[in-house]
């Protein structure tokens, strides 16, 4: 910019030296030329010699000053190019923060026209809990220095997205007279960003789970063997019965441990068509002499009709489990769990679970399913992990929602069999 500025000024300084200097040439010449011949009728001479000197020169100048206005009009069509054709919002600011102008990609990722945003001001845009933060990014701009920042913006529709904010001064003559800024949507890569993270996280967590599963098993097998050869050793029933109820509990440890399995490496599981209704009643069934001990009013609203879903039963039910464990114990005493069944369109279904419980910030829910991070005093965040992970296994999703002092709504969306 610099050198297209020392340009001009030579441009300026050339043209004004010719007009100068021929001006003076012309001038000598002529006059020398008519007192020296002292030629007849020198007035008209005169008269046609200036003429002709405003001809000639308007001329050149014509030449001289429609050249450098092509070069001008050039580099501004380079300039508008460069902003039109941007894959990147470019925005114009006044020093109050109004919008001047912008291109088209602005209008794309805003929802707003241009006429529209040449009547707002920026600030109008920013998410209200960033707006200190994108004030102290153009008191940046105001020392004449570019700077970056990242911040929530709020687009025509209503939601929310994520933006890389550029900003550059304008500058002429050294006096700042306004304010470029480049804005990118980051809101996919960051989302991409975050999925990376959990992948990380998940298969670190997975190659722990893997070993700890190897581990237990070891013994449990030795144990379940001394326990099957003293059963059947012994003959006393009362003692068997013991027998039976160790034997049980081992087999249910080993469940556990093939389900934290999940989390480690793909199982080999067989999926079958499944009474949705039927599985959550079981869970429910088991679960629900818990709530009674709270006190807790347990509601059930479900879909008259059978809704059949492929999948892996116990994984599903335990999955149930999770959720609507986290419910009660989130829950005061007297509290009040709904849980809804109903069929979404043709192919999908929703299990939905409400709690009156003190629900959770929202900076907090986009952090839930992270591997050991939990709300809970005592708990390890496998759980919802783990859900997310056999959810997302059987082509669904866990959609959670919740409000400070009214509750948590947790959603599972789960694709329905249709013709089979």
């Amino acid at each position: 910019m610099k050198n297209n500025v020392s340009r001009s000024r030579e441009v300026s300084f050339k043209i004004s030296s010719i007009y100068i200097l021929s001006s003076i040439f012309w001038i000598s010449i002529t006059d020398w030329t008519l007192t020296k011949f002292n030629t007849y009728g020198v007035v008209w001479i005169s008269i046609g010699k200036g003429c002709l000197f405003v001809i000639a020169t308007g001329f050149l100048l014509y030449k001289l000053i429609q050249r450098n206005i092509k070069d001008i009009e050039g580099r501004e069509q380079q300039l508008n190019s460069l902003i039109e054709n941007n894959m990147d919002a470019i925005i114009h600011l006044d020093l109050n923060g109004n919008f001047i102008s912008v291109n088209d990609v602005t209008g794309k990722i805003t929802g707003y026209s241009e006429e529209e945003l040449t009547k707002m001001s920026f600030k109008d845009l920013i998410n209200k809990e960033d707006l200190y933060k994108v004030q102290e990014h153009f008191l940046e701009i105001g020392k004449g220095k570019s700077s970056m920042v990242e911040c929530r913006c709020m687009i025509k529709s209503g939601h929310c997205i994520l933006v890389s904010m550029k900003s550059v001064p304008i500058l002429i003559e050294d006096k700042m007279v306004g304010i470029f800024v480049i804005v990118r949507d980051i809101t996919e890569l960051k989302d991409k960003e975050e999925l990376i993270r959990r992948s990380e996280k998940l298969s670190i967590v997975g190659e722990l789970a893997a070993a700890v599963a190897h581990e237990i098993r070891n013994p449990l097998t030795s144990i379940k063997g001394f326990l099957q050869l003293l059963q059947y050793k012994d003959s006393e029933d009362k003692e068997k019965h013991y027998y039976n109820i160790m034997l049980s509990e081992i087999e249910r440890i080993n469940f556990i441990v093939s389900e934290f399995l999940v989390l480690s490496k793909p199982q080999v599981t067989t999926y079958q068509n499944e009474n949705i209704t039927s599985l959550l009643l079981d869970v429910i069934t088991l679960l629900e002499t818990i709530a009674n001990v709270k006190n807790i009013g347990v509601m059930k609203e479900f879909e008259p009709n059978v809704i059949l879903v492929k999948c892996e039963r116990n994984q599903i039910k335990q999955v149930f489990i999770n959720i609507f464990k986290n419910a009660i114990e989130a829950v005061p005493n007297n509290g009040k769990i709904y849980i809804e069944v109903i069929q979404l369109k043709k192919d999908s279904v929703r299990i939905r679970f409400i709690d009156n419980g003190p629900g959770i910030p929202n900076n907090l829910i986009s952090k839930l399913g992270e591997p050991f991070y939990t709300t809970k005093e005592n708990g390890t965040g496998l759980g919802l992990m783990v859900s997310y992970k056999i959810i997302k296994d059987h082509r669904g999703s866990i959609n959670i929602k919740s409000e400070m002092n009214k509750g948590t709504t947790v959603d599972i969306i789960l694709p329905v069999s249709i013709g089979e």
